[in-house]
């Protein structure tokens, strides 16, 4: 306690000293804690503060951690002229373009490849008038120019409208999959999000060489009018002492950008044009503007926005290891997925494969035709055909074909007669870019074309069939009837849940068999480094670079942002909602190695720099820092998925495994006497369950009988029992019922079990309502139990009887919270994230989050542990760092230490930071 209030005198101290500092300098303090340091980064500032006198066009800085200026062009780059031409069929460039070459035939007799040549020459067609044009005609021709080119111009494209049409998501021309799910309007929204939150903290322009009108009518229809810009840049706006008459575009970059150049120095910022035109970015660079070139297709405006700050490295410049080169890299669906399947073969869970195996085959029995036919949603580059026919996966991770797993499961039973002899698979991919893969994995594979996009596989006493399917599975009109499995990897996460269940139902409504669904590889939500870094300060851009554990947070807050679900129960409780039941579940983590898997390792640097490096900035901390700091000292990428395998339905001859049943069946309702199994200890490390009758007419008026939902196993004290290291004691006599209970063999034990009230006591007042009611008891691991009616706890709505059993845990750590005395703005280590650590860190980070700051040095609740699994969960229990004990020197000091792990080494730890 003593070193507690001496650090909160410290903090005063320094609350002071950061007052002070503020006042002269315009980033602010980082925190309540004083660094030696702080000083320094002051004088630095000082002595940098550019004097004047800057000259335009003398070589700009080229500094990444300069302060930012931002210029974006309009046309074909805030939109994609592509994507408004493949989904409308209108453009408004393509509009532009149209009307200039009506402009041209009609005043000068130009055709359009004269025009399409100033186009080139002088960086628009116009600009190329005005060279040619004798000079008394110029101001005339562009005035009529900008008229009746832009005037008629239709934006409905924008809207996605043309000629009273309306494209809508139902529409069977609309791009959407698994793979690239991204609608107009969400993709929009997401835009404004982001110009919102550069332009809070950066300049941003608007530069055209269309009109200042048409500018506006653009942002208005892409819902961008209230983005905060500096300036917008038109040949047509006036200020700055220009005449209206001039007329500059952006072949004259002293006159265009003039208003820019005139507030912000390319000798102290970083004055960045983003521009689909090459010519008008070598005209920048003349007078120290850099550029990127940004057209939609090779380069969007999100990426060429990440490249401005630093959040990816420039197009096919990216290095695969601080140890090498540079070396070409450019993003690819294809070499993506080429390098993703081979992560996925060793992720794939094998327990979920064989039991998928185990139930086709079991399909295969019933059906008694030796046929199965197989969807796969999203199917990519055909990895999951590939592994269904070869197998996959390295060393302990190898997997069997399907093939083979149910060639076994057949030989084993003596079903010989009844083995799989042919599979026809249904192959749903939108995205057209990987048509020709899908051709050429094919042929790999030894398939044949036999119609346009039908091929078939003959095979000893089997013959394979696809039909590759290049459309989105949701806008299939007549689905494959008589399926046994649909399935997609890397595909669920993708989709809100519900509307992922009544997409997939479609393709069960004419089965008689309700398929199997199998999902494989469904992204849960985290990320993490194999060893991760706490908060560091960038003393050059005096930001603070978030911990690995915090931008893994902000990165998976992005994907929610942008549609992803990262919860995979919400799966589970969609399809079991509609009828469907879990059969299994299991882990599918990547492991993404920066040497043996590159370039899906630079494909994660990517997407980390493009969506949750604008959440990192967001939110006050140094993002292009917390990038170039993970490219520098590469380490293991691990991302936590789960396999998947349903019942879509209930089939009449399936086997109930809902544990959630409503209700008992009619005869134990009826029978006065019911079976019960009891786990009981022993002898040291030896456990049993035990079978006994309960006599349902012996009730105590006060008492209820409860069957058991679930019930939590105690890693401590059950543990001890298990191994036989406990001293024969009563157990806790605050608990009800186990006073008189003695601590030795045999011993039947536990203390939180969660279940559904079935009978009650003639005295128990409020039976009516309790009769179906889930309640907490602190009772042993038991089907069914009878208890007082004080002794148990009503859950309330809401709460799932998994969430439930946790109770006492989550008092205990409430507890020690409610003694640690946490005050708003101290920074918080918790030393072990067992059950309890865990649940420490998760209420300290539920008060913590509503006041979490871009400095480490105020409101952090860093976990300690050395187990990486034990970190991963911290993480998603909200932990701002989650560390290996070794680091906690440089990560502290804290203010509070909370040590829960029972190691000695631990609380020195503690005591010292």
């Amino acid at each position: 306690l003593s070193c507690k209030h001496v650090r909160r005198m410290n903090a005063l101290t320094t609350l002071i000293v950061v007052i002070y500092y503020t006042v002269y300098t315009v980033s602010g303090a980082s925190g309540w804690i004083a660094r030696s340091h702080s000083w320094h980064h002051c004088a630095k500032s000082i002595l940098h503060v550019p004097r004047g006198g800057d000259v335009i066009g003398e070589t700009p800085i080229d500094d990444d951690d300069a302060p930012l200026v931002i210029i974006i062009d309009v046309d074909n780059c805030l939109y994609s002229e592509q994507e408004l031409l493949s989904s409308v069929g209108e453009g408004v460039e393509s509009q532009i373009v149209r009307n200039t070459h009506l402009f041209g035939l009609l005043h000068f007799n130009l055709t359009s490849e004269d025009c399409d040549e100033l186009y080139k020459k002088h960086g628009s067609t116009i600009e190329g008038l005005r060279h040619t044009l004798p000079s008394h005609l110029v101001e005339e021709t562009m005035r009529n120019f900008y008229s009746e080119v832009y005037d008629p111009i239709d934006f409905g494209c924008l809207l996605g409208i043309r000629a009273g049409i309306v494209k809508n998501e139902n529409d069977s021309k609309s791009i959407r999959s698994g793979y690239d799910h991204g609608h107009a309007l969400q993709k929009r929204r997401a835009l404004a999000e982001l110009l919102k939150s550069i332009s809070n903290r950066h300049p941003v322009y608007l530069a055209s060489n269309s009109p200042k009108a048409h500018i506006m009518r653009v942002l208005n229809n892409m819902g961008l009018r209230n983005i905060k810009l500096a300036g917008i840049l038109s040949p047509d706006a006036e200020g700055d002492g220009r005449p209206a008459s001039v007329y500059p575009t952006k072949s004259s970059p002293r006159q265009y950008y003039q208003q820019i150049l005139s507030q912000h120095s390319p000798q102290s910022k970083r004055i960045i044009l983003l521009d689909d035109s090459s010519y008008n970015i070598r005209q920048a660079s003349t007078v120290g503007i850099h550029g990127i070139h940004v057209n939609g297709k090779d380069r969007t405006l999100e990426e060429g926005l990440a490249e401005a700050f630093g959040h990816i490295l420039p197009n096919g410049n990216t290095p695969m290891s601080p140890t090498q080169s540079m070396s070409q890299y450019m993003f690819s669906d294809v070499k993506y997925l080429g390098a993703k399947n081979k992560v996925d073969a060793n992720a794939i869970d094998t327990s979920v494969w064989e039991t998928l195996a185990q139930e086709l085959s079991l399909r295969l029995q019933q059906k008694k035709n030796g046929t199965l036919r197989v969807a796969d949603l999203g199917a990519g580059m055909l990895s999951m055909l590939e592994l269904f026919m070869n197998g996959g996966g390295e060393n302990e991770r190898s997997k069997a074909s399907m093939f083979n797993l149910i060639r076994n499961i057949f030989g084993s039973s003596g079903n010989s007669d009844k083995q799989l002899t042919e599979l026809e698979y249904f192959v749903y991919e939108s995205n057209t870019n990987l048509l020709d893969g899908c051709k050429e994995k094919l042929r790999k594979l030894g398939f044949e074309e036999v119609t346009c996009n039908n091929w078939q596989l003959s095979l000893p006493n089997m013959k394979v069939t696809v039909h590759l399917l290049p459309k989105d599975f949701q806008n299939e009109q007549h689905p494959p009837e008589s399926l046994d499995l649909i399935m997609g990897c890397c595909f669920a996460d993708l989709f809100e849940p519900d509307q992922l269940v009544l997409s997939l139902g479609r393709f069960a409504h004419k089965s008689s068999h309700p398929p199997l669904v199998y999902l494989p590889i469904t992204f849960a939500g985290g990320t993490r480094f194999s060893s991760t870094h706490p908060f560091a300060e960038n003393e050059e851009s005096n930001q603070l670079v978030p911990s690995d554990t915090t931008a893994f947070q902000m990165y998976a807050r992005s994907l929610i942002t942008h549609g992803h679900n990262l919860d995979p129960s919400r799966i589970v409780n969609a399809i079991c909602n509609f009828g469907g039941s879990l059969i299994a579940k299991g882990s599918s983590d990547w492991i993404i190695d920066p040497k043996s898997n590159q370039y899906l390792w630079e494909t994660m640097l990517y997407f980390f720099g493009m969506s949750g490096a604008s959440e990192i900035t967001k939110n006050g901390f140094d993002a292009a820092g917390w990038i170039r700091r993970s490219r520098r000292e590469p380490r293991t990428i691990i991302a936590s998925n789960v396999d998947l395998l349903f019942h879509l339905a209930h089939s009449p001859s399936a086997e109930k495994s809902d544990m959630y049943s409503t209700g008992e069946n009619e005869d134990s309702c009826s029978s006065s006497r019911v079976a019960v199994e009891e786990i009981q200890f022993v002898s040291p490390y030896n456990v049993t369950t035990v079978n006994k009758d309960l006599d349902r007419n012996n009730l105590g008026p006060d008492q209820i009988e409860v069957e058991s939902l679930c019930s939590l196993v105690s890693s401590g004290t059950e543990l001890k029992i298990f191994k036989g290291t406990f001293e024969s004691a009563s157990l806790d006599v605050n608990i009800k019922g186990m006073a008189d209970e003695a601590m030795e063999y045999p011993l039947a034990y536990g203390y939180s079990l969660v279940g559904r009230v079935v009978a009650c006591g003639s005295n128990v007042a409020d039976a009516e309502s309790l009769i179906g009611r889930n309640v907490f008891t602190f009772s042993p691991h038991s089907s069914r139990v009878v208890v007082d009616r004080d002794a148990v706890q009503i859950v309330p709505d809401g709460i799932e009887a998994e969430d439930a059993i946790f109770m006492p845990s989550v008092e205990t750590a409430l507890s020690l919270a409610h003694d640690a005395h946490v005050r708003l703005g101290e920074n918080v280590a918790v030393y072990g994230q067992g059950l309890i650590g865990l649940l420490v860190t998760a209420i300290l980070s539920m008060h913590h989050s509503t006041t979490i700051s871009s400095s480490k040095q105020f409101c952090s609740v860093t976990a300690f542990d050395a187990l990486d699994d034990r970190l991963a969960m911290s993480s998603k229990m909200g932990a701002t760092s989650a560390l290996q004990p070794q680091t906690a020197g440089i990560a502290g000091p804290f203010d509070v230490c909370i040590e829960v792990s029972g190691n000695p080494r631990a609380l020195q730890s503690a005591i010292d930071n």
